[in-house]
């Protein structure tokens, strides 16, 4: 899934399905033909055996959200996202916030150089 964004004028996905670059956010760098950008998050996410969570962290919440109760009850989950959700009286790591809010197991891939 790619969050649906205009870059130059044109849609994002546009630009990653038909020049099989990131523009944007990886310029530069060519991309497989079998990469498609999905700018539909339900659609993508589907029929997944396994959700890879690679975004920001103050979006998590809401994309799990707009998941809750759309993901197979045996999906995993594997978060390789940096941060915390931090509310007036909680600290939470970003794998429970997946965990708590989709029902789904998830596990959390870190690492420094």
């Amino acid at each position: 899934w790619v969050f649906q964004e205009t870059f130059e004028g044109r849609n994002l996905t546009d630009i990653i399905n038909n020049d099989h670059e990131n523009a944007k956010y990886l310029p530069g760098i060519n991309l497989p033909k079998t990469v498609y950008a999905e700018p539909e998050l339900l659609e993508a996410t589907s029929d997944a055996d396994i959700l890879v969570f690679v975004t920001p962290h103050q979006f998590v919440r809401g994309i799990c959200e707009t998941l809750k109760g759309k993901v197979k009850k045996d999906a995993l989950a594997v978060s390789l996202i940096k941060g915390f959700e931090v509310s007036s009286n909680d600290i939470n790591l970003i794998s429970e916030v997946i965990t708590d809010t989709l029902g789904i197991e998830c596990a959390a891939l870190s690492g420094s150089l």
